[in-house]
């Protein structure tokens, strides 16, 4: 039986060329065919969670959506008549480790050469979750698919080779990546599902402060589908070796496609790549062939990260759904350091004066009022919500067609979950009732937090 190893991804670019990558690196490590799809199911998405008519342009301020290419507008016609199929053609009966997650090459092969799948996809974040991979050889093997064995068109080969010639202008540089476009602004709904994005994107007040720290190095250039806020920031920082990587290409000619190709090669010339863990930074990464890649997020401990924001607090005049986020990051790494929570609050409250519409700001404001023991001011706050937005606040909180991103933060509707409290304990009931598993599970976390919810330890609930 012929086994081939596939790549089906239906996302963003990022995630669908390190799914083309993984695959085409396991088929060799195989000695087996690959193939990939490319399908239109983005648009789909982008559909349902954006403003279609976004494409660069968002209230005036500069923005690189997250669209995407026909595969025959990026490669070459004899890659897809190779390796390129239709999503209809492969068996719904396939090997995925999407849905079986596996932890290693070795559990892989070992499925791959004793089960009768003919259809294996492996994960586009293969490099971090299968702990025996050997990392230099993954390194030096994507380096070389990603220059020889994956075949673009004329247009995409230009574009690639005006990115190189760019970095042989630059020589040794530090690359930044920011991902704060459809993962921060109001267009798109991303930004509500709790922290689904929140470490997708970076806040403009960290990424200053490596910067500056960076710029005394070496120069620094600045990747990002938010223009605008970077160009504010560079201006406000007046540091002469640093720059935005929008600047060395076409913003107004180019497709979202065409950027992300050139900004990924660019970028893979870099001696450092730091940016979080969306897969525009790992591909840059894995192409790179150092594999430098050192997240943003996980490089600085919660209290340095509270007290760069808190230095930088919204001294950038940038659009204020970049500010609701800042001020989001704020309340959760200020929540992991043991800062007061009366002060917490008022980031919670700028967040939503500035991004209204985020009901995730008012579900962590009732979390808030109710882990500091202000149960009857949580309710009453409930009250008014339920009054002027209950729809919006409810299908955020629970979903009626999957399960609740906020799964954590209902535990304290069933710790305090006593009848005198009506809204309380209509959302307990409902939670109950739409995720029972979810709390059956979290029974012994509940009845501790029953015990000490009159005492200061009700903060950790």
């Amino acid at each position: 039986m012929k086994k081939y190893i596939i790549s089906n991804r239906e996302d963003s670019n990022g995630s669908r060329f390190l799914g083309i990558l993984n695959a085409f690196y396991i088929a060799k490590k195989l000695e087996c065919d690959f193939l990939f799809t490319w399908t239109d199911t983005l648009e789909q998405i982008v559909l349902d969670n954006t403003n279609k008519t976004i494409d660069k342009d968002f209230e005036n301020q500069k923005i690189i959506s997250t669209n995407f290419n026909l595969k025959e507008d990026i490669f070459a016609k004899n890659f897809l008549k190779e390796y390129c199929i239709e999503q209809n053609i492969i068996p719904k009966d396939i090997f995925s480790d999407y849905k079986t997650p596996l932890n290693s090459f070795k559990q892989f092969q070992k499925i791959f050469q004793n089960t009768p799948y003919s259809y294996f996809e492996i994960p586009f974040y293969m490099r971090y979750s299968w702990k025996d991979i050997d990392l230099n050889d993954y390194l030096i093997q994507c380096k070389q698919i990603w220059e020889n064995e994956i075949i673009f068109n004329d247009k995409y080969k230009k574009i690639i080779h005006n990115a190189k010639e760019k970095a042989k202008i630059l020589k040794n540089f530090s690359a930044l990546h920011l991902r704060n476009g459809d993962t921060v602004y109001s267009y798109a709904n991303f930004r509500k599902f709790n922290t689904a994005t929140t470490y997708h994107a970076t806040p403009y007040e960290l990424a200053m402060e490596i910067i500056k720290n960076e710029s005394k190095k070496q120069t620094v250039v600045i990747f990002t589908d938010d223009i605008s806020s970077a160009e504010i920031m560079l201006d406000y920082l007046k540091l002469d070796n640093v720059f935005l990587a929008n600047n060395f290409r076409d913003f107004n000619s180019m497709s979202s496609t065409e950027m992300f190709i050139y900004d990924v090669t660019l970028m893979s010339y870099a001696t450092k790549i730091y940016g979080s863990y969306s897969a525009v930074t790992r591909l840059s990464s894995a192409i790179s062939g150092h594999g430098s890649h050192i997240n943003i997020h996980d490089s600085l401990n919660e209290k340095q990260k509270y007290n760069i924001l808190t230095k930088y607090y919204h001294c950038l005049n940038i659009h204020r759904d970049q500010k609701a986020y800042s001020s989001f990051y704020a309340y959760l790494s200020g929540l992991k350091t043991g800062i007061k929570l009366k002060k917490l609050q008022n980031y919670l409250e700028d967040a939503l004066k500035l991004d209204f519409d985020n009901d995730k700001y008012r579900i962590y404001l009732v979390d808030c009022l109710m882990k500091q023991g202000k149960i009857q001011e949580a309710e009453n706050y409930l009250q008014n919500i339920i009054k002027k937005r209950n729809k919006e606040f409810m299908e955020l909180l629970l979903p009626s067609d999957k399960e609740s991103t906020f799964s954590k933060l209902l535990i304290n509707y069933h710790i305090n979950n006593l009848k005198k409290y009506p809204n309380i304990y209509n959302i307990f009931l409902q939670s109950l009732d739409k995720m029972p598993f979810y709390f059956t599970k979290k029974k012994n976390k509940i009845l501790l937090g029953k015990f000490l919810r009159y005492t200061p330890l009700r903060k950790f609930f």
